[in-house]
């Protein structure tokens, strides 16, 4: 029999998803196509509350959320109309990363409360034992840092939703496989040995967020427990899959985490308008078996991926192996009222692109022995 499934969502916590500005619309994307599936009947639904100041500041500073969260109804900053004020209110949402990727916009308070909200409540599910997978894909904001917004982020719901876990569980292993680093994660846990960060993802001057690609980051306590496996332009399936599969094992045994947190990130996918990984649904699909196939809790979350319809693609099928079973890349997408955003295939398949994958095999086997030599509690 397999283990009980929760999926974290309501109307209001969508609502508050869709208005992000770097992904308008991709939550009623994702959930239209789950429920087209009819996956919302083989999972439970829970409902979301939004997190209040009190909650967000156990992680993020009171100073930023204020800032934040300086904006009314009519997208009119709370300075009001002193020319003074209003220089200093701009010199702060500077100093706070509220500008350029993370400026202000109307309903960010909503959706920041949302989004951790709802991670939250994915952890304390499995912290309760309502259930052993539990999904939120408006999750996964893993930039965001104490008191800073950055890359689309303006709170790190991973961090709350790792603070919440550790409530129960000792020994909380995330696992990234964004196209980009997990920065904001990995620097708010750089110092324990409570908390392993593994992430997968793309690494070169100049690329977002400029960091990551160094094997082993972790500080003091927490040496070993900060892995980055950095890659190359162009990886595709196999590479992933290879190296992801020989890392995530060293991992397991060295680190015996007693629950996992997985950032589903996909604009590594093919069809992502980055067009720097070669993915298909493949390696997520194969990553999450792997995961569960640990058979210890498990929290799945979103992040990254800027284009809809993969989004929802990739994100359906991991919901439905979550519940037992895998949808088949060829299956075509049942109608339901975004069918059309598939054309022309209306099918779940990624169409890889026609590149050279950078990584070579000693590249990646080189990886794979860093990560053995920096894990701690070998013998």
């Amino acid at each position: 029999m397999g283990r009980k499934v929760a999926l974290v969502r309501s109307a209001q916590s969508i609502q508050a998803a869709d208005s992000l500005p770097s992904n308008v619309g991709r939550a009623s994307r994702v959930h239209a196509l789950i429920d087209a599936f009819g996956l919302n009947d083989k999972l439970d639904i829970i409902e979301p509350e939004p997190l209040d100041n009190d909650a967000l500041t156990i992680f993020h500073s009171e100073e930023y959320i204020d800032c934040l969260f300086a904006i009314d109804s009519d997208s009119e900053y709370s300075y009001g109309s002193n020319k003074s004020d209003e220089d200093d209110e701009k010199d702060r949402q500077q100093r706070f990363g509220l500008v350029h990727d993370c400026a202000l916009f109307e309903g960010v308070e909503e959706h920041v409360r949302y989004a951790a909200g709802g991670t939250v409540a994915a952890a304390n599910i499995l912290v309760d034992g309502q259930a052993q997978i539990a999904i939120h894909w408006e999750g996964g904001r893993h930039h965001s840092q104490r008191s800073k917004a950055a890359g689309f982020c303006y709170v790190n719901d991973v961090v709350l939703g790792i603070l919440a876990l550790q409530k129960r569980f000792s020994r909380v292993l995330y696992i990234d496989l964004d196209l980009h680093h997990g920065d904001g994660v990995q620097d708010a846990f750089l110092y324990s040995s409570r908390v392993m960060t593994l992430s997968l993802h793309h690494y070169d001057c100049g690329f977002y967020p400029n960091s990551g690609g160094e094997i082993s980051e972790g500080r003091g306590n927490g040496a070993g427990y900060s892995v980055n496996v950095p890659l190359q332009r162009g990886t595709n399936d196999s590479s992933f899959i290879h190296v992801f599969s020989a890392v995530a094992n060293k991992v397991l045994t060295a680190f015996d985490p007693e629950v996992i947190v997985v950032q589903c990130g996909c604009d590594g996918l093919a069809g992502d308008p980055h067009k720097i990984f070669n993915l298909t649904s493949n390696v997520f699909a194969r990553s999450i078996k792997t995961v569960l196939g640990w058979e210890r809790p498990a929290l799945l979350l979103g992040g990254g991926g800027y284009s809809l319809p993969e989004c929802a693609r990739c994100w359906t099928r991991l919901t439905a192996i979550a519940c037992g079973y895998d949808i088949a890349p060829e299956a075509d997408v049942p109608e339901h009222v975004f069918l059309n955003e598939y054309a022309p295939g209306f099918d779940m398949l990624t169409d890889v692109m026609l590149i050279e994958d950078s990584n070579t095999n000693a590249y990646l086997d080189s990886i794979v022995q860093a990560v053995q030599a920096a894990l701690p509690n070998q013998s």
